[in-house]
């Protein structure tokens, strides 16, 4: 990834926490609020592919991490397997073919992530993580993904549209003198 690439994830990270504490936790249905961070990870994967979607999701979960009250590093976690896991979807020829694939795929991550974000609390401790609450949380979550799905995927495009590019050879002939 290039510095302009990595400066503009920085800007998206940045300008997606203020989002989500200002805008989008105040919206509450159900006792929960949809999950803007699990889908820029998940945009990451499915934009960039599992590498740099594990990479993206990593730093999405450290960032989300500031301003939960669950264990540091535990958005971290689900992040990074929600990033490499439907980046590996990436490779798959359905979804080149449109943005409405990739769009359908950030809103089953939400749900992933939610129901996964439950297991790992739970596997680590934390009380009340599974049980009606959880699933009134992926109920949302996934609404909310449907909404929030669009912008994500937009401005993961934007912040690693050229590291994606250059990564995928375009614009670079293969073969002949270009690899010499």
């Amino acid at each position: 990834m290039t510095l302009t690439s990595w400066a503009r994830l920085v800007l998206v990270l940045l300008a997606g926490l203020v989002l989500q504490v200002a805008v989008v936790d105040q919206v509450t249905v159900l006792g929960a609020h949809a999950d803007l961070m699990v889908l820029l990870a998940a945009a990451a994967g499915l934009v960039a592919g599992p590498e740099r979607g594990g990479l993206v999701g990593f730093v999405v979960g450290l960032v989300a991490d500031l301003v939960v009250t669950t264990p540091y590093g535990l958005s971290s976690l689900t992040f990074v397997l929600i990033g490499f896991g439907f980046g590996l979807l990436h490779r798959a020829p359905s979804s080149r073919e449109g943005r409405t694939a990739q769009v359908a795929a950030c809103v089953a991550a939400g749900a992933a992530g939610t129901v996964l974000f439950a297991f790992l609390g739970a596997l680590v401790g934390q009380s009340g993580m599974l049980g009606r609450t959880a699933v009134d949380a992926v109920v949302v979550v996934t609404l909310g993904a449907v909404v929030l799905a669009w912008p994500a995927l937009w401005a993961i495009r934007w912040s690693l549209g050229s590291a994606e590019r250059a990564a995928a050879g375009y614009g670079v002939p293969s073969g002949g003198s270009a690899t010499l």
